[in-house]
């Protein structure tokens, strides 16, 4: 990219930041059907036809933030960490905007929310459990399997815990997880090389 190409990009960029940064801080504040593409030029101290340039609508803009927190999902998972630590780094955001989740959640994009939290719940094991399993010979439908059971537990657990309020402490709650089922990746992944080989033929995202 140019010095003439990098100009434009970066302007581009600081801008669409500006939006969404504003737009959170607005939905830490009100609902998100009480919040219109005017409030957010306002408060960007742009005009509502630069807002957009960049975006469609707004769920063209909700649907960009959570695809840019997954991406940062996935780059920054440690292999280092336990399953358990990677999804507490994982729900970052979530953590950190209650308020914001909880409007998304109460609004007519509950559905993107509860994708994305999927989304990253499956990111995290199914990398955590191909690392495991690679001291192992699971089978690779097993591998997927017991990947795909942790998704949706975590998932699951994580929207209800959005659902009912936020009260318990999620860290608290996941770490005891890991300490109650300490062992169980390992040993499921081990106990796939002696079962027989599934006939039937299905995909697990």
């Amino acid at each position: 990219m140019t010095k003439l190409e990098r100009g434009p990009f970066m302007a581009k960029n600081y801008t669409k930041n500006l939006i969404k940064q504003e737009f959170i801080k607005l939905l830490n504040k009100k609902s998100l059907h009480n919040i219109t593409v005017t409030e957010i030029a306002k408060q960007c101290k742009i005009e509502r036809k630069t807002f957009y340039y960049h975006y469609e609508n707004l769920p063209q803009l909700v649907k960009e933030i959570f695809d840019e927190e997954l991406e940062d999902v996935i780059e920054e998972f440690n292999e280092t960490l336990s399953w358990e630590e990677s999804f507490i780094s994982a729900t970052k955001f979530i953590l950190e905007n209650k308020k914001v989740v909880k409007h998304m959640y109460e609004s007519d994009y509950k559905v993107e929310l509860e994708k994305y939290i999927f989304s990253i719940s499956g990111e995290i094991m199914r990398k955590y459990v191909r690392r495991v399993a690679k001291d192992t010979k699971a089978q690779e439908i097993d591998i997927k399997l017991i990947a795909f059971f942790y998704q949706c537990a975590l998932s699951s657990s994580l929207i209800q815990w959005v659902a009912t309020d936020m009260k318990t402490d999620p860290k608290l709650v996941t770490r005891r997880w890991g300490e109650l089922m300490d062992g169980n990746i390992l040993e499921a992944l081990k106990r796939s090389e002696n079962l027989e080989k599934l006939t039937q033929n299905f995909e697990i995202e």
